[in-house]
């Protein structure tokens, strides 16, 4: 017979700062609003998902000719702590979801699932709830199954009302028109997608400067969530040779990501003005005593992602682009240089 003359060990592990019980009623919600997913685009189904130790997705791969499985992973950085700051946490999602999958996009990929992993120092239902409803609203905004994850408790190593996210995400592309610098041709238009704003990079000094010069009326704008290039996959079905890669501007800059979708002896010449830099980030950064050439290591600059494109097919890539909604400027032209890949400002 069990001893009931102390505490359960529930109990105990609550005392120690650990809800179990509040955790599994957290994954009874997200298995309530999970449903079947196939790909709208018929690359495969998930078989088994959210609930189990594993998530399980049937992939098509009679839909690929040379079927390579993409992988990438990412989190939503010191942004966190800004929306924390300012109780600004519904959008950390799609932060966490875009990180991920803009990468994906970068080789030609399509997304199929993604897992997130919450850690926190005490479950707080409610941000919880707001930021997978954020993550599962990315996700089906991406045509990819949020086939899993992992929700942590652990005092101690965060504060109670802390938390962070990572995330993870798969997808497949035909190694037959992987796009990357194999591709890129001297001649080859860089066209910019614009970005929503500083994304999810460069968040340390963006506090740094918030809390030496509070900006309270920019705070909306500097937590606009990571925009989803989620319509990009149209431009790869479309130009299968004109699209020769894709640069996600994340930490670094243009001249610190540009220079991984270019080949040795390629030198991105970009007309510095001709960036889609909004007017509150130009003088957002300037009110801090810097110019913008000074910071383009850290900021995006308002330019999302850069596409490199077949000179002859530029025109009506970017009408098309525009029709996506992906806002895009001819922003450069690729160069010939001598030794690695380099970015040259005009």
């Amino acid at each position: 017979m069990a001893d009931h003359s102390e505490n359960s060990p529930t109990d105990h592990y609550k005392n120690a700062g650990v809800d179990t019980v509040a955790g599994d009623e957290l994954v009874d919600w997200l298995q309530a609003k999970k449903s079947a997913f196939i790909h709208p685009k018929g690359f495969g189904r998930v078989a088994d998902g959210i609930g189990g130790f594993a998530g399980l997705f049937s992939i098509d791969l009679a839909r690929f000719k040379n079927p390579t499985l993409v992988a990438s992973t990412d989190g939503v950085g010191t942004k966190l702590l800004l929306g924390l700051e300012h109780k600004m946490c519904g959008d950390l999602g799609q932060d966490l979801v875009a990180m991920c999958v803009n990468d994906l996009y970068t080789v030609g990929a399509v997304p199929l699932f993604f897992l997130d992993y919450y850690a926190s120092g005490a479950l707080n239902k409610d941000q919880f709830k707001e930021v997978l409803t954020s993550i599962q609203s990315s996700c089906k905004t991406c045509d990819m199954a949020l086939l899993g994850g992992e929700t942590a408790e652990m005092p101690g190593l965060y504060e109670k009302g802390h938390f962070d996210l990572a995330g993870f995400v798969v997808g497949a592309v035909d190694g037959n028109h992987r796009l990357g610098p194999h591709r890129v041709q001297v001649g080859d238009k860089l066209i910019a997608f614009e970005a929503s704003g500083f994304h999810s990079n460069g968040y340390s000094l963006v506090r740094k400067w918030m809390a030496k010069k509070p900006r309270p009326e920019l705070t909306k704008l500097l937590m606009q969530p990571t925009k989803l290039y989620s319509t990009v996959p149209d431009l790869f079905a479309k130009y299968p040779d004109a699209f020769h890669s894709l640069a996600n501007i994340t930490g670094g800059g243009i001249s610190g990501n540009l220079p991984r979708v270019l080949a040795a002896g390629q030198s991105a010449e970009i007309k510095f003005a001709q960036l889609p830099t909004p007017p509150w980030m130009t003088e957002f950064i300037a009110s801090n005593g810097v110019t913008s050439r000074a910071v383009e290591e850290v900021f995006n600059l308002g330019t999302g992602m850069i596409a490199a494109v077949d000179r002859a097919s530029y025109l009506p890539f970017v009408e098309d682009a525009k029709l996506l909604g992906l806002a895009p400027h001819l922003v450069g032209e690729v160069r010939a240089c001598s030794g690695p890949a380099v970015v040259t400002y005009i």
